[in-house]
């Protein structure tokens, strides 16, 4: 089974107004390798390694490279520098177990599938669960004078509604890629059948789950 965390060396090339460095008040390399850390936040994840989650060794920085716009003279000198560091990556796989939070329940899904409910963990913004992959729960809609929110059930009263940590299967992954905002994402389909260690689980003294 494919591991979900990996250490993997990058590089890439970070660019920085001329202006910028001559007037910042940190050395250059910092200057770098902040704009790198905002650069991998933007950008959040690629295809080939998933979430970007740390730097954890820069390895070396290059020489400069100067650049111009010709069409405009006003504008700044670019100075970039080619960096080669290590990162701490994190990309789910088929077969991957995980656990999570459920963040929301939908009665409807998307283009009129059937209900689910969307599972948020670590970086992971979305793990679909749908109904489908819920064996032995049905759908309880809201209540209005009881002041209950939506929730799947099974006969023995267990749960899965907002506010759950529920631990579940990966069984697929899509990406989600915005060529205009230089941005991935990535999400997950889930399912909690098959295996009895599935399904809601209990974290004492946390609110959070743990991957």
């Amino acid at each position: 089974m494919k591991r979900m965390f990996s250490e993997v060396e990058m590089c890439r090339d970070v660019a920085i107004p001329a202006k910028q460095l001559k007037k910042g008040h940190s050395p250059p390399h910092q200057q770098i390798l902040t704009r790198l850390l905002q650069d991998l936040l933007h950008e959040k994840a690629c295809r080939e390694h998933g979430f970007y989650l740390a730097i954890t060794a820069l390895k070396s920085i290059g020489n400069i490279n100067s650049t111009t716009d010709d069409d405009n003279p006003q504008a700044d000198d670019v100075l970039t520098f080619p960096v080669s560091f290590t990162c701490r990556t994190f990309l789910p796989a088929r077969g991957n177990i995980m656990v999570g939070i459920v963040m929301k329940v939908l009665f409807n899904g998307p283009n009129g599938a059937a209900p689910a409910v969307l599972i948020s963990s670590g970086p992971l913004r979305y793990a679909y669960l749908s109904y489908l992959k819920m064996p032995d729960y049905h759908f309880v809609p809201p209540n209005s004078e009881e002041e209950e929110e939506p929730c799947f059930q099974k006969d023995d009263h267990t749960k899965i509604a907002v506010g759950v940590v529920v631990r579940f299967v990966v069984l697929g992954r899509r990406f989600k890629v915005s060529p205009e905002k230089r941005r991935t994402d990535v999400y997950v389909l889930a399912s909690v059948e098959g295996d009895d260690t599935l399904g809601p689980v209990s974290l004492t003294g946390c609110d959070r789950p743990y991957m």
